[in-house]
């Protein structure tokens, strides 16, 4: 843990690293030992989810997780690690300045008491209402070390201009508090500093990953079906009704051609009414089963507004899977054009119909890009070489 020299003002410590200590007297120096605590607003099914939970069991007993209520995930978290799980009543993930104020002190009495218990915290944050809270929290405390990782920047033309400078400003601000960004795609790396996001923090790029061996079900289909499958959260953000127009397009050209999507969110019922009337269009909800699931597919399409680095895609390339996916955020570090799959802007829908008619027709194409994209993913993205990353990075800030 870094030594942070400080000042007392009118009973107030101030702290180089720019937080503010609101409580009593603290030794600035603290301990070299204490624990890692994960932080997320809510506990849906996602690849950040997942992230976090592979995170907590890599450093067991030394490592707590603080969330807000609800998710398709909290029961399983709260039931699995059970008196390291906190839960924070006012942790929303809508914007509500009197729930967000209130969750300040909430997060900030709860890591007092662990450090009570244990010394010193690194507070790892995730998502952009528990990274501005957390930071902003862990500024105030002396004892605690802010690690912010971006999964994806919710600053773009899709969101309505004052809702964009509302997030952008809480990210300048939080940053002011924080100590340590770690981006999953270089290129936020670059954006964050354009936009004035971290301007006094370290920046770390530590890419997803996944379990590699865990997707090794290929499967070498004689049939002249073509499924096309998409995992993610039926939401704005992974253009569902895109999605939805290219699918009825595709299967109307091509009779041996099914789309597949398992998901939920908010847009499955306007999905589900736009395709009812087609049988080859199948919405499963959420699977359980993700590697089956694939191994069934022969193309994966991911047609996002915007993304972090896609742990779905990963998920698919280990697959064997060719990839179409939007050229969006850290999507481009992960699939490379015409090599892995091809690379479409976000609301360009004859594009995507053109790029899955070439795989659709072109079987010896499938199966190269795929074989391309399983040695990258081994390569680059398997969970052994990057949750190191992380956990040296612990133990660095730590000693």
């Amino acid at each position: 843990m870094q030594h942070y020299p400080c000042w007392e003002i009118w009973g107030v410590e101030i702290f180089l690293h720019g937080g503010i200590y609101l409580g009593g007297k603290e030794d600035c120096g603290g301990i070299m030992q204490g624990i890692v605590v994960q932080c997320m607003a809510k506990m849906e099914l996602g690849g950040s989810q997942k992230r976090i939970i592979e995170l907590m069991r890599e450093t067991g007993k030394d490592g707590y997780l603080i969330t807000g209520k609800g998710g398709r995930l909290y029961k399983e978290v709260k039931d699995e690690f059970k008196e390291r799980h906190i839960t924070l009543n006012y942790l929303k993930r809508e914007i509500n300045p009197i729930y967000d104020f209130l969750s300040f002190f909430e997060l900030r009495n709860a890591l007092i008491k662990l450090h009570k218990l244990y010394g010193n915290i690194i507070l790892h944050t995730h998502g952009s209402k528990a990274g501005v809270i957390g930071r902003i929290t862990s500024g105030s405390l002396p004892f605690c070390y802010s690690i912010h990782t971006v999964h994806g920047y919710p600053i773009n033309p899709y969101i309505n201009p004052f809702k964009r400078s509302i997030y952008l400003n809480a990210e300048r601000i939080a940053s002011l508090f924080g100590d340590t960004i770690i981006t999953q795609a270089k290129m936020h790396i670059e954006r964050s500093k354009k936009w004035g996001i971290g301007k006094r923090n370290k920046f770390y790029h530590i890419p997803n990953f996944i379990k590699y061996e865990d997707f090794n079900k290929i499967m070498i289909k004689d049939s002249e079906d073509i499924v096309i499958g998409t995992i993610g959260n039926l939401k704005p953000q992974k253009n569902p009704m895109l999605w939805a127009n290219v699918a009825l397009e595709v299967t109307s050209r091509y009779p041996n051609v099914t789309f597949i999507y398992a998901g939920d969110g908010p847009l499955r019922e306007k999905v589900s009414k736009m395709t009812s009337f087609n049988n080859r269009i199948k919405l499963f909800g959420w699977r359980d089963d993700l590697p089956d699931l694939l191994s069934k597919m022969d193309i994966f399409f991911l047609p996002s507004r915007w993304e972090g680095l896609p742990r779905t895609v990963l998920e698919a390339m280990a697959s064997g899977l060719p990839v179409v996916a939007s050229c969006v955020d850290g999507t481009p570090e992960v699939v490379k054009e015409s090599l892995t799959g091809f690379l479409v802007n976000p609301d360009d829908i004859e594009s995507y119909i053109n790029k899955l008619k070439v795989l659709i027709k072109d079987k010896y194409l499938r199966i190269k890009m795929g074989k391309e994209g399983r040695e990258k993913v081994k390569k680059y993205f398997s969970y052994n070489n990057i949750i190191k990353k992380t956990i040296n990075l612990y133990n660095q800030i730590l000693k």
